[in-house]
């Protein structure tokens, strides 16, 4: 068994024992048993998953992954238990995103809606609606 922990700015959103978890980084999805070797990693907006359930894992933002043999740390901007999104919301974000980046006029803000859009993406693909 190994340790996961989902930890956003507002809190602990997951603490718990499994067998193995599949995160999903800027490399692609790592997975991880016990006794995995050190790595720290980025993330990137995804699903987060645990005993290869991808039904109920959780969805995460950007951030950090911290694995050790023992324990995987996952610093994420947010997490969101898979049947929790709003789709709406999602779509809202969406769409604000893609107007935003046709505004965009400098490579901060291209990247920064870039960044929003693709998060918007992912909320809504793993949203169940």
């Amino acid at each position: 068994m190994i340790k996961v922990e989902i930890i956003t700015p507002k809190g602990i959103a997951f603490s718990k024992e499994v067998e193995s978890v599949n995160v999903p980084t800027v490399e692609g999805e790592i997975g991880v048993l016990e006794n995995h070797m050190y790595l720290l990693g980025l993330l990137k907006p995804g699903l987060v998953y645990f005993d290869g359930d991808r039904e109920k894992g959780f969805v995460v933002t950007y951030g950090f992954v911290d694995v050790r043999p023992d324990k995987v740390l996952i610093l994420t901007e947010e997490a969101y238990q898979r049947g929790e999104i709003d789709l709406g919301e999602a779509k809202r974000l969406f769409d604000e995103a893609v107007k935003k980046l046709a505004e965009a006029k400098t490579a901060e803000e291209v990247s920064e809606w870039e960044r929003k859009k693709e998060k918007a993406q992912v909320l809504m693909s793993l949203a169940k609606s």
